[in-house]
């Protein structure tokens, strides 16, 4: 959450920048050989009203990012007691895990208390190491509450998702959480060969896409274990996404000034 924290702060002081230039061209004041400080004052009253309609959209975005956390959070919940009651309880790797018939890929699923969830015939699909890597990685994700932090993104997938860079930002995201995982799993030991071949005969969960589940986001993970370049990262495509707000919001200021 800190980089897009991070990211909506400096948006915002880009569209505060551009209204308060569009401002500045605009204030009778400044046409006048009046002090800056003067010219500056008009400037700011001239786009007081625009602040508020800002102001009022924001909490309206607001609103509906609330909801569609809450709405993301109860299905999630749904399915994670789902596979709470169907899971046969078992340890694999030295680790306790639910064994769920019919699940493609191993998951973690739950908030307060996440648990890890695997295919009941996972131990006949894969070698003794790659077993013990994928369930590494799955640690990781229960330890550092991953399914919370997908819950934010799915949230705000719909609305970004709309857009390439957006898209493509989800996507880092999302990579950025299972490359983690790889990361913790082969700290604890586990050997990249291990991880990507379990990566390649795993298939996607196929229950949720929300669940931070271990064939999640595949082609990043494997050029990340094999050591290949990665596309571009998600720092410039949020420096691309902050210069069109700011341009979007002068563009937008300087209409508002012209009509009113």
């Amino acid at each position: 959450m800190r980089p897009l924290v991070g990211l909506a702060i400096l948006a915002a002081s880009g569209v505060a920048a551009a209204c308060l230039f569009v401002g500045v061209g605009a204030a009778t004041a400044c046409a006048s050989p009046m002090a800056p400080v003067a010219c500056l004052g008009d400037s700011a009253a001239s786009i007081h009203d625009l602040f508020g309609l800002l102001i009022a959209a924001s909490a309206t975005v607001g609103v509906l990012l609330v909801l569609s956390i809450l709405c993301q959070t109860r299905r999630h919940w749904r399915l994670a007691e789902l596979l709470d009651h169907t899971a046969r309880w078992a340890w694999l790797a030295d680790h306790q895990v639910g064994l769920v018939p019919g699940l493609t890929a191993p998951c973690v699923a739950g908030l307060a208390r996440p648990r890890i969830f695997c295919p009941a015939d996972l131990a006949e699909r894969l070698s003794e190491r790659e077993l013990r890597a994928v369930v590494l990685h799955e640690r990781h994700h229960q330890l550092a509450h991953a399914p919370a932090r997908l819950i934010i993104l799915a949230a705000l997938a719909p609305a970004l998702e709309r857009l390439e860079v957006g898209q493509r930002w989800v996507e880092r995201r999302r990579a950025a959480i299972e490359i983690a995982a790889d990361d913790h799993a082969l700290g604890a030991g586990a050997g990249r060969p291990e991880l990507a071949r379990a990566l390649l005969k795993l298939s996607p969960v196929g229950l949720d896409a929300g669940l931070p589940g271990f064939a999640s986001v595949s082609e990043l993970r494997l050029r990340h274990l094999v050591g290949a370049p990665t596309p571009a990262s998600s720092r410039r495509l949020g420096a691309l996404a902050i210069l069109a707000m700011t341009a979007g919001a002068f563009v937008g200021c300087l209409a508002w000034t012209l009509i009113a």
